[in-house]
């Protein structure tokens, strides 16, 4: 299991902010302008425009949905023009790359000692850059200078979001926050499959190892053959996180131990535990036996191909990929069953969008980046105007091209998908009305009642965001904080860096051996055993040295 893989049920991240509502009204972008530059007393806002106007140098990079209209481009377009027309702040964009290749561009850029005024950093680069001291103290600036709709998202990502961005108790960047809250693991099965072989609902592991069975051996698919499988799998075992949170393990996660030190989860009874009962399951063939060359893009030809009946997956897994695999054949969520029948806990890897946005030390104004995070707020998630909505984020309703990724800087709400659920539902319930909804959000309401009228290719948009779909399921943990965080929420330490490869392929390669029956159960604890001699007792006392001065 990869590193990136901790959020096994975010796998479509950068596609996440499609789905979002957009900003607050138009009248955000025609505020009148108070002229002056901000003060330095507490309390203090940043002005309304700036006046003269200043200039922020940056870099960025573009979406799989990103497309320029009329001759524009990253530096001049709707969203740079209001920026400087009704806030004085000019963004000149200094390189734009695709995203794909944008860390290694920025690795690069760094390694120059140029950098611009601001732009979003790894983990990694932000702790590079504050070490070399080339990053702008942000404490006092946030508490001064940051509106409540930004210190809001801060708070509801997460307590360790912000505590992330603190070196030696100083504020070195804002988090890119992200949604990792809408990521605990849900299960999708069949709903053709499981009606025809009339299986009841899964409540635990037992329970769905049950309907596993029945898939691989009672012909669900009816042609006479046997070609059916109960659980989809894949080579890394990225699509066994849920699995293992199931049995109270977590994925590459450090969890407080019996006697309040941090301990790497993947060396947890439970997770040995875990193992042994996917070993147990290929044995008797519930997964295909092909799975170990297999990454997630050969598992979905086979749930295409009609061969594979149950997937552990994501909120969004309905409208994409399954959809897109069958999208004649409905499926339906459940929450994922558990070893004891207990509320399933999701791990809750830090909730950052990858990045930090960073500040050149000694950059003019330092604080204009909050503006520019509150006009993003206010323009993509909190507006009711379909003006401001085909202005700012999509050309139409036929062209879905990404206007949003134009912002120069962006930050994410960690439930806005979960908010798609909740305000459809108030419709549904005759709570508010439809008109009441934002731009984004009527979209899903109408999707839904297209579904409910009989368009079933919709049924994607009522399995995630209907009564009872994957939404509700994600509701349900997120109200009842039912995650289990990871203690560890800072940049890797030294030896991780080393390391950390070596010990990902070691487990990898161990934890596959034992599924498949290659490797007893017991093989668990020779690794164990290895991991600790090549690297990991030293990673361990790193983390707890770290975690010791957390405390102080």
């Amino acid at each position: 299991m990869k590193q990136a893989l901790k959020m096994l049920v975010g796998l479509s991240l950068i596609a996440v902010p499609m789905l979002a509502a957009c900003g607050k009204t138009e009248e955000a972008a025609k505020t009148p302008a108070n002229a002056g530059k901000p003060n330095t007393e507490a309390g203090a806002k940043v002005p309304e425009k700036y006046d003269p106007p200043i200039e922020l140098t940056t870099v960025n990079f573009s979406y799989a949905t990103t497309k320029f209209f009329n001759g524009e481009d990253i530096n001049n377009n709707i969203w740079t023009r209001t920026l400087q027309e009704k806030y004085g702040i000019k963004v000149k964009t200094q390189w734009y790359v695709p995203n794909t290749e944008y860390d290694k561009k920025t690795n690069l850029m760094i390694a120059s000692g140029d950098i611009p005024d601001f732009f979003a950093a790894t983990p990694q680069q932000f702790r590079q850059l504050a070490e070399a001291g080339q990053l702008e103290d942000m404490t006092k600036l946030y508490n001064d200078y940051a509106p409540e709709s930004i210190k809001k998202v801060m708070k509801e990502a997460g307590d360790t979001v912000l505590k992330s961005a603190m070196l030696d108790g100083k504020l070195l960047a804002i988090p890119w926050s992200g949604v990792a809250k809408e990521g605990p693991a849900v299960l999708w099965i069949r709903k053709d499959w499981k009606d025809k072989l009339n299986l009841p609902d899964p409540k635990t592991i037992d329970d769905m190892v049950a309907i596993a069975d029945a898939f691989t051996k009672k012909d669900p698919d009816g042609n006479g053959k046997d070609d059916t499988f109960g659980l989809a799998m894949d080579k890394e075992l990225s699509m066994a996180v849920g699995w293992l949170n199931a049995f109270g393990a977590s994925n590459d996660f450090w969890i407080k131990d019996a006697s309040g030190s941090l301990a790497y989860s993947e060396i947890q009874p439970q997770t040995k535990q875990a193992l042994a009962k996917l070993s147990e399951m290929y044995k008797a063939g519930h997964f295909d036996p092909e799975f170990i060359v297999k990454d997630t893009n050969k598992v979905n030809e086979s749930i295409g191909g009609n061969k594979i009946g149950m997937m552990i997956g994501s909120r969004g897994s309905a409208n994409f990929p399954l959809v897109a695999l069958t999208p004649n054949q409905e499926w339906q969520a459940y929450p994922m069953p558990t070893i004891d029948g207990k509320p399933f806990q999701a791990q809750l890897p830090l909730n950052i969008f990858s990045y930090y946005w960073v500040v050149k030390k000694g950059t003019k104004h330092p604080e204009a980046i909050f503006k520019m995070m509150d006009f993003w707020l206010e323009t993509y998630y909190y507006n009711k105007s379909e003006e401001v909505y085909y202005k700012y984020i999509v050309p139409s309703k036929e062209d879905q091209s990404g206007l949003w990724t134009y912002s120069p800087v962006k930050i994410y709400l960690p439930d806005n998908n979960i908010e798609n659920f909740r305000q459809a539902t108030a419709v549904l319930d005759g709570k508010i009305k439809p008109e009441d909804l934002s731009p984004e959000r009527r979209k899903v309401y109408d999707r839904i009642m297209l579904y409910k009228g009989g368009q079933k290719n919709l049924w994607g948009e009522f399995a995630q965001n209907g009564p009872g779909g994957s939404a509700s399921i994600i509701d349900q943990v997120i109200k009842e904080n039912r995650f289990v965080s990871n203690e560890f929420y800072t940049t890797p330490t030294a030896t991780m860096a080393e390391r950390n490869e070596q010990l990902k392929k070691l487990r990898t390669e161990t934890f596959i051996k034992i599924v498949t029956g290659n490797l007893g159960i017991d093989a668990f604890d020779k690794y164990v055993a290895d991991w600790k001699k090549q690297g990991g007792d030293i990673i361990t006392k790193e983390v707890n040295d770290w975690y010791a001065a957390q405390k102080k």
